[in-house]
């Protein structure tokens, strides 16, 4: 006997929205990556799009069922043909303060809130909501579901990597282009010789355990967040110093940085002349 064809993602969206309306589909990349950031993607969809460009949009999958090459070549001609799309990124410092739950919400908070055509319901791939003010419905495996989602998953996943291949100029050695930023048996056996660098994960253990702490650069920290005398230079120091800094810091010295940051704030935010 036959099995019965597999239903086109597309089918699947537009049996589930009510006619004449745009929806969207949300979904991320990296989420569980031990460096870089985690990438959200919000792809909006309407009657018209379909219309004119529904063999394109049959065309979607899961991102990871599709080859790279096909991919890259599938996400541009989406972000031609959809009429409104958006990307957003929290980095592994928020990745670090939040947990990677929340940053990921975060990032799809921030996506939905960059499109510029607002859909009238949200498909959020997996079964925690992001609570982004639209109505939205929870789909577990989404992306093979949903051609909305499914869209969104493929922007999401070529912006990611198209970091993480630039990355690997910036530290070389870690094997950022190949990997991505994923616990592969290459990344642990790099992690183990090189130690972290800036864009890890350091609140993850595999990661934790190959910290080599730099108490110099803590100190340095320390004393540049003290001189800091307006909103502007706190901003400075946390580009030019935290940031380049954070793969040689231990956890709770990030807290305590942070704590010491926040106060330092609170003080200048109070002071008529901060931000200048």
């Amino acid at each position: 006997m036959t099995a019965p064809a597999k239903r086109n993602p597309l089918d699947w969206d537009l049996g589930n929205v009510p006619p004449g309306i745009a929806w969207g589909g949300v979904d991320e990349a990296g989420r569980g990556a031990w460096a870089g950031p985690v990438v959200a993607a919000c792809a909006v969809l309407n009657p018209d799009v379909v219309a004119r460009w529904g063999h394109v949009l049959r065309g979607a999958r899961d991102s990871k069922q599709l080859s790279p090459d096909k991919r890259e070549a599938l996400a541009a001609e989406l972000k031609l043909v959809l009429p409104a799309w958006a990307v957003a990124e929290v980095d592994n410092l928020g990745i670090d303060r939040e947990n990677i739950l929340e940053a990921t919400k975060e990032a799809m908070r921030q996506a939905v809130k960059g499109v510029q055509l607002r859909p009238r319901i949200l498909f959020v791939d997996g079964d925690r909501a992001p609570a982004t003010g639209l109505p939205e419905r929870l789909v577990v495996e989404g992306d093979a579901l949903s051609c909305a989602i499914a869209c969104a998953s493929i922007l999401a996943k070529t912006h990611r990597d198209a970091l993480l291949r630039n990355m690997e100029t910036d530290y070389p050695g870690y094997g950022f282009a190949q990997h991505k930023g994923y616990g592969t048996p290459e990344h642990r056996k790099a992690l183990k010789a090189l130690g972290t660098c800036a864009i890890h994960r350091i609140s993850y253990g595999p990661v934790k355990a190959c910290l080599r702490p730099d108490e110099a650069a803590l100190a340095d920290l320390r004393t540049r967040l003290e001189g800091c005398a307006s909103v502007a230079e706190l901003q400075a120091w946390v580009a030019e110093g935290l940031r380049p800094a954070y793969g040689h810091l231990r956890p709770e010295w990030v807290e305590e940085l942070r704590r010491d940051y926040g106060d330092r704030l609170a003080r200048l935010a109070m002071e008529p002349d901060s931000a200048c």
